[in-house]
């Protein structure tokens, strides 16, 4: 009689979690190559410091919202509009932060700022997938095990990434349109975030907006887009739950 295999400890049970993080996001890393090194090719050939838009990576870790900061710097934007404009962008992450707090609920304060440090697209797409299951991803220790995985692995990968990109921009031939590869990449990161017809008018609306304007002086041309873009999905998001009511209602 074969013996039964022995029960799982705690410790197991956080390794395990841990290396699936590593493996969900190291597939999201390997995805984000051709997109983070054309990125980082066309940082480096803005008039932006190699170094910061390097650093940039780890110091905003929002992919969009970093390409939109190095390509205001580049055109001379004022700091506070770049800060403005970062905030604008990420400001679905407040969403993001508020479908995982019950999960994070028993971590404690130091251990939800640091998860918040590390909350970009892909690692709340992970963790949400995971954490959203019967079961929640487990213990508190399981949880922190695999979201730390995931959202280290995927900073770490971005950055080498950029950096990458950075370092062999400059051997890349001259004719090379890097000055498409921001816009595009920026395309690429966001259009994962449309999901509903809200999503599409805001996406759409940003886009002409930001077109239409990019004529203005230091760069506000790209914020007025964001701007008009929320507000834009706003009213349709509101529209359409008007809408959705009305049938109850009747």
């Amino acid at each position: 009689m074969t013996p039964p295999a022995p029960a799982l400890t705690d410790d197991d049970r956080v390794r395990a979690a841990r290396l699936a993080g590593l493996r969900a996001a190291g597939i999201v890393v390997l995805s984000y190559i051709p997109f983070g090194i054309a990125a980082g090719a066309a940082m480096g050939a803005t008039s932006v410091d190699p170094l910061i838009s390097i650093l940039s990576s780890p110091i905003i870790f929002a992919g969009a919202a970093q390409i939109a900061a190095v390509q205001l710097l580049h055109v001379g934007a004022a700091l506070a509009l770049v800060v403005v404009t970062v905030a604008v962008i990420n400001a679905r992450h407040l969403l993001y932060s508020a479908a995982l707090a019950p999960h994070l609920a028993d971590w404690s304060t130091p251990q939800r700022m640091g998860a918040a440090f590390l909350l970009a697209d892909p690692v709340y797409a992970l963790a949400a997938a995971r954490f959203d299951v019967p079961g929640g991803g487990g213990s508190a220790r399981e949880r922190r095990g695999f979201y730390f995985a995931a959202g280290l692995t995927c900073l770490v990968g971005w950055t080498a990434l950029l950096a990458i990109g950075v370092v062999a921009g400059g051997f890349i031939p001259v004719w090379v349109p890097f000055e498409l590869a921001i816009p595009l990449t920026f395309l690429l990161l966001a259009l994962p975030l449309i999901k509903n017809s809200a999503g599409l008018v805001t996406g759409a609306v940003a886009g002409v907006v930001a077109l239409l304007a990019h004529a203005l002086p230091l760069g506000v041309g790209l914020l007025v887009g964001a701007v008009a873009g929320v507000a834009a999905g706003v009213l349709v998001m509101t529209l359409t739950e008007r809408a959705d009511r009305e049938p109850v209602d009747a």
